[in-house]
């Protein structure tokens, strides 16, 4: 139910008709009906002139974020058609796996809305509090169209302060197991539910992981730094390379661990700071053919900035002197506020600081099932440097 319309600043209007959907507080020039925070609202150009419907959260960042350009109804129908396509356009471009990113948000025209497949199960993040209010909606859709055995949301995740909500995580629907099984390239993984990072699996590196396993030669030396559960350093040692996997978090490593038993590979894993790691090993002499450097979003506002390129120089700095010569670095980002020029600069310091000559020979981005959407810049947030040394 629409309960009021925001009107927009004149010369605004045209980023929304192009596909971008979020307006900005200093953008909105009138609200009227007094809608109540995330509630459907109309929204008008500066003539009174319709451009769409959004929901609308005064308290947030974009107060209106935009759900269609057409006059039409938001309700179950018009959630199981975006699903619908969401699902379609994915059917070329995700093979060999049981998990994928069925719902990418803006990219998929519903702003706020994070959905992950794993096998028969489905785990959702609700970004925004206008699709908090829609959820008996979208909720009822994914159900009917994907009938999984369990839907569990884990909206447990900082931002959700600045939409005014508190974390939240649990089952909405159906019953869902601690750790999901999941393929990808033949591996097995384990995804926790109730715990880990993101949804609990790295989707977005799907590619980047195959890519490696392409590139790395039997009896290469592999360091996975940020490792997480093991995704890229599992996938070095089944081409026969000799992998090493780092992550602050013991209960990933022990996972990393479970993964590699699982898949008959070995690997050496071990707990610590990869910032503090990497000196150390440094002093100790280790060398590496390959290292992956895959950190989680260290900031995510863009007055942090500044720490983003630090961490970023930090990494890289650190990192170089286990790079045996003729070697490899990937240096990943998943930070938006960082832009790939930025990222870049930042390598180059690093690399100047060492008197090491990097060359870039390969940028490489989040997964296809995560789509990037041109008119929508916020879209494109993981970048990968494909360096050598």
């Amino acid at each position: 139910m629409i309960e009021g319309s925001v009107r927009i600043v004149g010369g605004r209007e045209k980023k929304l008709q192009h596909g971008y959907p979020w307006v900005q507080r200093g953008e909105v020039s009138d609200v009227q009906g007094a809608p109540t925070p995330g509630a459907l609202v109309r929204v008008l150009n500066f003539r009174g002139e319709p451009l769409g419907v959004g929901t609308y959260n005064p308290q947030s960042r974009f107060p209106v974020r935009l759900l269609t350009t057409r006059d039409e109804p938001i309700d179950q129908a018009f959630f199981e058609a975006r699903l619908a396509r969401a699902l379609r356009s994915r059917e070329r471009v995700v093979r060999d796996t049981n998990a994928m990113r069925l719902v990418f948000s803006e990219s998929d025209g519903l702003s706020g809305l994070i959905v992950d497949q794993y096998a028969d199960y489905l785990v959702v993040q609700v970004r925004s509090l206008g699709m908090e209010r829609l959820k008996d909606l979208w909720l009822p859709a994914l159900i009917e169209q994907l009938e999984p055995k369990g839907i569990i949301e884990r909206s447990d995740m900082a931002g959700r302060a600045e939409e005014g909500m508190e974390p939240f995580a649990g089952v909405l629907y159906g019953e869902v197991p601690e750790l999901i099984e999941i393929e990808e390239s033949g591996l097995t993984f384990l995804v926790p539910t109730d715990a880990g990072r993101k949804t609990g699996y790295y989707l977005d590196q799907r590619e980047n992981r195959r890519r490696l396993a392409q590139r790395v030669r039997p009896g290469e030396r592999v360091l996975d730094l940020f490792c997480y559960t093991g995704g890229f350093a599992l996938y070095a040692a089944r081409e026969g390379a000799h992998a090493v996997g780092v992550d602050i978090l013991p209960d990933a490593i022990d996972l990393a661990e479970v993964h590699a038993r699982r898949n008959g590979l070995e690997a050496h894993w071990i707990v610590d700071n990869a910032f503090d790691w990497l000196p150390q090993a440094a002093e100790q002499g280790a060398q590496f053919d390959w290292i992956v450097m895959d950190p989680p979003a260290i900031a995510k506002r863009h007055d942090q900035k500044d720490s983003l390129r630090w961490a970023v120089w930090k990494l890289v700095y650190h990192a170089l002197p286990l790079l045996a010569e003729g070697g490899r670095m990937v240096i990943c980002s998943c930070a938006y506020q960082l832009s790939l020029q930025e990222m870049i600069d930042a390598v180059r310091l690093a690399a100047t600081d060492r008197e090491r000559p990097l060359f870039l020979e390969e940028v490489t981005f989040q997964a296809p099932d995560h789509p990037y959407l041109l008119q929508f810049p916020e879209s494109l947030y993981l970048k990968c440097l494909w360096t050598r040394v």
